[in-house]
Order: structure tokens, then C-alpha cells, then sequence
């Protein structure tokens, strides 16, 4: 293990995993300290930052925050300056320049999750990179922008055919997988970026897994970051770290129930030194991937 800590706990398997995630985690922090961009970890990641000094126990993946400008910088240096025979951009949802969410993909590695391996697109271990978006003062325009940017995320799981949801939701996205893939998507990622130049109070990460009331933020929280241990490493986090972490899990040091963690894990199944290619046959092209919403 060349990221990971010694003597931590093996029974979820995903330490060999974990080390190969953070190996992209600690280039992308590289591309950002050289460009001056900045991001913070956030959700689980953030979390366990927290929690644990590292990733959570059972978690297999990692997630940071950018802003609109942060993430176009990144981008447009990636683009130009990237190391892109180890790395791979994938962009989610991209319209006119916005997206809904992006991974930063290992090549010749396997990371296959149920919804999406019969699709053919790159299918490395990764890491999420979610936009933060600013959201409005007004109560009514916040309700407006979370549904456009839900709208956006079930019609994306619409299309990957995602069977996890039951009952209304199951149904809504039943409808949903009978309209063209890109129904209004273009139009709900307008309503999610309209107030990037705006001067407001919030941020939210309504493109995320949170309800409304814990995917707004406190700008104070995001605006300045430090440098946190992070395993054997250092990873940006917000410096106001537990008045975030409070908004989005309330009493986050009570470890979750043991259904919801296994609900969390997102890995089907991985490889840290096998090309997804070698798996995956029907992978040539990635003639699929302008679908990924």
C-alpha cells in the first residue's frame, strides 16, 4: 500500500481499492496546487476525513467539490496538460459546457457497477468531481433549482435502467426511461447554473444524493480550505468542516445502520491492474458515452 495506512480494518475488503482511488486523489490535488484551482473533499469523503482520517471504512470512492469556474479551470488544463495515457475525463451530462457531475477515471483499470456495465464507456477506478452550485436566498428559486437538478439526475438514471428505487419514485422513473434521453436535461442544468454570477448567502449540491434541506450550505463554509490528513496523505477540506458535515448528516459520528452501508457501496465489482477491456469486451468505442447523464 503505497497511500493507505498500516493496520486498519480489512473486513470490507476495500484497501487495495482505496489506495488506487487515493493515487488519483493525490494527482488531482497536484493538477490544482500547480494551477492554483481550488476543491475540497466533501460527502463521505469528507466525512471520513473527520471521522476516521481517511476514507470511511466501507466506502469505495472518493469525492471532492468544485465550483463552475474551478471546474472549467481544471478542465481546460486537464484538457491541455493531463497526463492522458494514465487518465481519463469523464464528463456526465455535458451540454454548452455545463455538466452534472464528472469522474476522473484510471486507465487500464476495473471499476464496474450493475446500471452501467453493459454500457460502452470507460469503466476505471475513479474519482467524482461534483459542481457547487450557488443557490439562491429565495425559498421558492431554491425549491426550483432542486427540481431541475433532480429532474436531471432521475432522468439519468432513468436511462442507465437504475432498479434500486420502489414505489412512486420506481414508477416516476419507469416514465421517465420512455422519453428521449435528453428531454429538458439541457433546460434543468440551465436552472441549476443561472446563479453561478450571483451574489447569494448558499451553496447546494442538489445534483447529489441529499434532500433540500441538507444540500443547502452556508457559503463561509467552501470559501476558505486547509490541508487535512487524509491517510498517509494531506486532502483539502472546508475549514468550517463540522458546521458542514452537521448540515449534511446532523449527528455524523454515529456510524450508519449496516443495510445502508451496504446500500452506499457502488462497486459491482474492481480491479486495481486489469484494463476493463479484458473484462468488458464490448468496451472499443465509448460510443456511449455522450448518453451518460
Amino acid at each position: 500500500m503505497k497511500y493507505m495506512r498500516e493496520c486498519l480494518d480489512t473486513q470490507y475488503g476495500f484497501l487495495e481499492l482505496q489506495d488506487k482511488i487515493l493515487e488519483i486523489a493525490v494527482d488531482v490535488d497536484g493538477i490544482c496546487r500547480e494551477n492554483s484551482i481550488n476543491y475540497r473533499l466533501m460527502g463521505g469523503s469528507a466525512l471520513g476525513a473527520k471521522r476516521h482520517g481517511g476514507f470511511i471504512p466501507w466506502d469505495d470512492d472518493l469525492d471532492i467539490f468544485m465550483t463552475p469556474d474551478e471546474y472549467e479551470k481544471f478542465r481546460e488544463v486537464f484538457n491541455e496538460k493531463g497526463n492522458h495515457e494514465k487518465y481519463y475525463l469523464q464528463e456526465w451530462g455535458a451540454i454548452d459546457g455545463m455538466v452534472t457531475i464528472s469522474k476522473i477515471r484510471m486507465n487500464n483499470t476495473t471499476y464496474i457497477e450493475e446500471a452501467l456495465k453493459n454500457w460502452d464507456i470507460h469503466h476505471g477506478i475513479y474519482i467524482d468531481i461534483f459542481i457547487l452550485h450557488t443557490c439562491p436566498n429565495s425559498k421558492v428559486q431554491q425549491m426550483w433549482q432542486c427540481l431541475w437538478a433532480k429532474y436531471v439526475i432521475m432522468k439519468g438514471l432513468a436511462i442507465r435502467g437504475y432498479n434500486r428505487r420502489k414505489g412512486i419514485l420506481g414508477l416516476v422513473l419507469k416514465v421517465m426511461a420512455k422519453m428521449p434521453d435528453k428531454f429538458l436535461v439541457k433546460y434543468g442544468l440551465e436552472q441549476v447554473y443561472k446563479y453561478r454570477n450571483k451574489k447569494t448567502d448558499f451553496y447546494c449540491n442538489f445534483m447529489g444524493k441529499a434532500v433540500f434541506n441538507n444540500a443547502i450550505y452556508k457559503k463561509e463554509y467552501f470559501e476558505t480550505t486547509e490541508y487535512v490528513p487524509f491517510e498517509k496523505v494531506q486532502l483539502k477540506v472546508p475549514v468550517k468542516l463540522h458546521d458542514f458535515l452537521t448540515d449534511r448528516f446532523g449527528d455524523y459520528m454515529v456510524p450508519p445502520s449496516l443495510d445502508r452501508i451496504k446500500w452506499e457501496q457502488h462497486a459491482e465489482s474492481w480491479d486495481t491492474d486489469k484494463d476493463f477491456r479484458e473484462v468488458l469486451y464490448h468496451c472499443k468505442t465509448f460510443k456511449d458515452e455522450i448518453r451518460l447523464i
